[in-house]
């Protein structure tokens, strides 16, 4: 009996310090509006929100070395909902012709850290070492299955798997 609760502490002190691959390893990035650069604002392609982008010193340093970038790097886009008229349309400013921006909807965030890439297993995939994660505007975790932002950003190895690289380039 001894012997059997010994190996099911032991298991169990494995199981508690084995980091799984998963958002839940993103801390929310307190002050990165502070402390990161915005690097990019625009619209979004499903026409509905807007982005602004953000990098901490570490992606940008990497990214104007021309090179991949180094683990560590962390890139925010701020998803905003364009505001909408009485229909549920989104509003148009009449002299940009560009979405008028609302609440903050999300804060999703991407990092890169060294060997991230090997957690995933089976039918999941990676981004090189790079995980996703989101927050709610209060900075709460969101809970979302990340696995199409991984689907659509895999296609983009050749620039840092991001699709703003060339922006945070400059």
């Amino acid at each position: 009996m001894f012997k059997r609760l010994v190996m099911a502490g032991a298991m169990l002190a494995l199981a508690g310090s084995t980091v799984l691959a998963g958002p839940e390893r993103i801390e929310f990035p307190k002050g990165y509006q502070d402390s990161f650069s915005n690097y990019m604002n625009a619209e979004r392609q499903n026409g509905k929100q807007l982005a602004r982008f953000y990098a901490n010193d570490v992606a940008v340093k990497g990214a104007k070395s021309g090179g991949e970038l180094p683990d560590g790097s962390i890139v925010i886009m701020e998803v905003y909902k364009a505001k909408a008229d009485k229909d549920g349309k989104p509003m148009r400013s009449k002299n940009l012709d560009r979405l008028i921006r609302g609440d903050l909807a999300a804060i999703m965030v991407k990092q890169k850290g060294a060997g991230w890439g090997k957690d995933y297993k089976g039918d999941k995939m990676n981004v090189g070492d790079w995980e996703f994660s989101g927050f709610k505007a209060d900075g709460t975790r969101l809970d979302k299955d990340f696995a199409k932002c991984r689907s659509c950003h895999s296609e983009l190895k050749d620039s840092a798997y991001l699709f703003s690289q060339e922006h945070l380039a400059k």
